[in-house]
């Protein structure tokens, strides 16, 4: 796929509907494929040099794939910490019940 150039990046339908067939094979939503795709269209509009090179497709899935990646680890951070209180106040009756 030829890219457009950077400051037609953010505006090209073609480039944003292949981002988000790859982003939606990395996470769970399609409110995280777009947040996904927005950050690395934001990246490649800001910093058109990462994708100089013969291998432009391969550097956009790579920035693509980490971007996504931070949204898989940021979503499981925030279920793990709204999930630790409630394991927190059961452990504390559980070692009010032994006393």
């Amino acid at each position: 796929m030829p890219l457009p150039k950077p400051a037609e990046m953010s505006q090209d339908p073609d480039l944003r509907a292949t981002l988000l067939k790859w982003a939606r094979k990395f996470v769970d939503s399609e409110a995280a494929a777009d947040r996904v795709v927005q950050r690395t269209i934001n990246v490649i509009c800001d910093n058109p040099e990462l994708l100089d090179g013969a291998h432009m497709n391969e550097a956009l899935f790579a920035l693509l794939r980490r971007y996504a990646f931070d949204e898989n680890d940021l979503r499981a951070s925030r279920q793990s910490g709204s999930a630790s209180p409630a394991f927190d106040d059961t452990s504390n009756k559980e070692d009010l019940q032994t006393e």
